[in-house]
């Protein structure tokens, strides 16, 4: 339906044993803090981003996710992380996520905030809010932010690709 209306496809798979979602997401550091994102109904952070649509590629995807939700013009710089894992949401749908995270590199003036500040997002007729926070690199380790492994590679401030795997 979505492809015949020329409408963006998100790669994502429900099924009665779960939810299959292709992701990516974007580490932007400006004067070594990163900006983090908080969703509506979640009490941790984590890196903007979104899913991966139908015949686009993951870097093009970052690049559209933080058009869409940031408001600002972003480049890949090098991806750091994969990250495939499976987890239980909170309303015990099982989940398969393959994500990959970017360093990105603004475009021109930033045009957000370089403070906390707040939006609220319509994603697919639904309103989303959206909470962001810039986190100095040095504190990270001080926030619940997730996935674990991603929060630990950022800490150490190894920008080198890594694949994880959990569960």
């Amino acid at each position: 339906m979505c492809m015949e209306n020329n409408m963006k496809c998100d790669v994502k798979l429900n099924t009665e044993k779960g939810i299959f979602k292709y992701r990516v997401s974007g580490a932007l550091i400006v004067n070594n803090k990163i900006l983090a994102l908080r969703m509506m109904n979640n009490d941790f952070y984590c890196l903007p981003g979104g899913h991966v649509a139908l015949g686009e590629f993951s870097n093009d995807a970052v690049e559209r996710e933080f058009e869409e939700e940031v408001k600002t013009d972003v480049t890949v710089k090098s991806p750091i992380a994969i990250i495939e894992s499976i987890f239980e949401r909170k309303d015990k749908v099982r989940v398969h996520e393959v994500g990959i995270t970017y360093v990105l590199q603004q475009v021109g003036d930033l045009k957000i905030p370089f403070e906390d500040y707040d939006i609220v997002e319509i994603d697919d007729g639904m309103e989303k809010s959206l909470h962001f926070k810039w986190i100095d690199l040095d504190d990270i380790a001080n926030y619940d932010f997730r996935p674990a492994v991603l929060k630990e590679q950022l800490s150490k401030k190894d920008f080198e690709l890594k694949h994880y795997i959990t569960d």
